[in-house]
Order: structure tokens, then C-alpha cells, then sequence
């Protein structure tokens, strides 16, 4: 690659395909501007349906967190008695 740089006859035919490749670059991101897209989405979830947003879900998601620092910091050694 690094000759084909070096050489007129490899610039001239590197030139238009950069010339090319840059306008249809340019083509693209003009017709994604003029692209009109309708968007509706509902942000309201229903009065806390989902299932993230119950109380139950909370709590387990405490218990195994406790679990998971318990098991950080204890290092595989077992209970002191």
C-alpha cells in the first residue's frame, strides 16, 4: 500500500474513488436529514405495572446484592465460630 501512495499512477487512481466515496457520504446524510420520522412512544407505564417496579423485585434484588458482598469479602473462608 505504501508504494501505491507513493506513485502518481496509484494517486491517480486512489483520487476518484475518495471523490466518489465522499459524495455518496454526502448523499446519505442528506437524505437521512430530509427523512421525516413519527415517533410515539408512551412514557406512562400503566400505573407501575411493569415488572421492575414491584416491590418484590426490589427485595430480591437487595437480598443478592447481600449475598454478593457477603461472598466478596469473606473469600471462600468459612463462619467463625
Amino acid at each position: 500500500m505504501l508504494r501505491i501512495k507513493q506513485s502518481w499512477v496509484g494517486r491517480a487512481l486512489l483520487l476518484p474513488v475518495l471523490v466518489v466515496l465522499r459524495s455518496v457520504a454526502g448523499q446519505a446524510a442528506l437524505a437521512a436529514q430530509s427523512l421525516k420520522v413519527e415517533i410515539n412512544a408512551k412514557t406512562n407505564g400503566g400505573g407501575g405495572t411493569m415488572w421492575y417496579s414491584t416491590w418484590w423485585f426490589w427485595v430480591l434484588v437487595g437480598l443478592f446484592v447481600i449475598i454478593v458482598i457477603v461472598a466478596i469479602t469473606s473469600r471462600g473462608r468459612p463462619a467463625r465460630e
